[in-house]
């Protein structure tokens, strides 16, 4: 189920389209050409590593964010992901890093309107090029929204086999995007849904001896792009860095020979923003220990319901800030 959830979230979520299709549109493919040909036409070229450095019109890192307050709450304070890069021609480069853009902005979906969202999306994309770039980058995102809610349509069964699920996600994208341009897009992600679907299969064949199970399985990750192999492991390390972890501290090992552990892992100052984090962990663990005991002397002397809500939400009050309050809540199941 992990496997079939992790093929229907994403860049399904449906979103608001600015120039929507007719039911007719999607199905048939000579409309779908029409459709294509009002919007600018799309550099699918990949260029050199050099040329996008330096033809990249990302904001540096240094520079200001507009005013927090201005953004929705899941995004204050974050950093936008993702770039809009131009070839020499000044022509958009089609890659993923023009998606990260789009769902940073889209990962806030429920918290104001669609038009919100793509408004944040389209002054993102002028603040970061110009002239027929950010046109195309544009009209992509428009083809981008009227994908996600074709894609969310059409894959509304959870539990399809995630082989079929992919298969239909590939040929939505395809038919959206054409083939060049999706396999810019989605080819690294749909390359690394096919690793895990076969190693899936190969971990859940019983016919398989430990060993065979795990020279399929490298040689599943073997066959996979750099690229992908090196996101796959940064993803899985945080995981294998708190297993090693727990390993040592069930042995027994003391706080300082977790932190030489560290250092020597992830180095020295990870090291100590791990530990510093430990801290923090162990000092939220016990103000929320100290709330759930005196809650639970609430509930033993105070008998009236109405005179029990009343003093836990003076306790809540007095314990937490409000955004703590809503962790709280969601930690303990307590009512809104």
């Amino acid at each position: 189920m992990a496997l079939v959830a992790a093929l229907g979230v994403g860049r399904l979520v449906s979103g608001e389209r600015t120039r929507p299709a007719a039911p007719s549109e999607r199905s048939n493919g000579a409309a779908r050409s029409g459709r294509k040909e009002t919007l600018p036409a799309l550099s699918v070229a990949p260029a050199p590593t050099r040329l996008r450095r330096a033809l990249s019109v990302s904001p540096p890192p240094a520079a200001p964010r507009s005013p927090a307050i201005t953004a929705p709450p899941s995004l204050r304070g974050t950093d936008v992901d993702g770039a809009v890069i131009a070839d020499e021609r000044g022509d958009l480069v089609v890659g993923p890093e023009l998606l990260g853009l789009f769902d940073y902005f889209l990962s806030a979906a429920g918290e104001e309107p669609a038009a919100a969202i793509r408004a944040r999306i389209v002054a993102a994309i002028r603040e970061r090029a110009h002239g027929p770039a950010a046109e195309q980058a544009i009209a992509l995102l428009d083809r981008y929204l009227g994908y996600r809610e074709a894609a969310s349509a059409a894959l509304v069964e959870r539990d399809a086999d995630p082989a079929a699920r992919l298969a239909a996600l590939r040929e939505i994208r395809r038919a959206w995007f054409g083939e060049a341009s999706a396999a810019r897009l989605f080819g690294d992600e749909e390359r690394e849904l096919e690793a895990t679907i076969e190693e899936s299969r190969i971990i859940g064949d019983g016919t398989l001896s430990p060993e065979e199970r795990d020279a399929r399985i490298a040689d599943v990750e073997a066959a996979l792009p750099e690229i992908v192999r090196e996101a796959r492991e940064a993803a899985t390390r945080p995981l294998a860095q708190q297993a090693e972890e727990q390993a040592l501290r069930d042995a027994g090992a003391s706080d300082e020979e977790l932190h030489a552990h560290r250092a020597a892992t992830v180095g020295p100052e990870a090291a100590d923003r791990l530990a510093e984090l430990d801290r923090q962990r162990a000092a939220w663990q016990r103000r929320l220990d100290a709330f759930a005991g005196a809650r639970a002397d609430l509930e033993a002397t105070v008998v009236d319901p109405g005179e029990r809500r009343a003093a836990e939400e003076a306790l809540l009050g007095r314990s937490f800030t409000p955004e703590e309050r809503l962790r709280v809540r969601a930690i303990l199941g307590l009512a809104l």
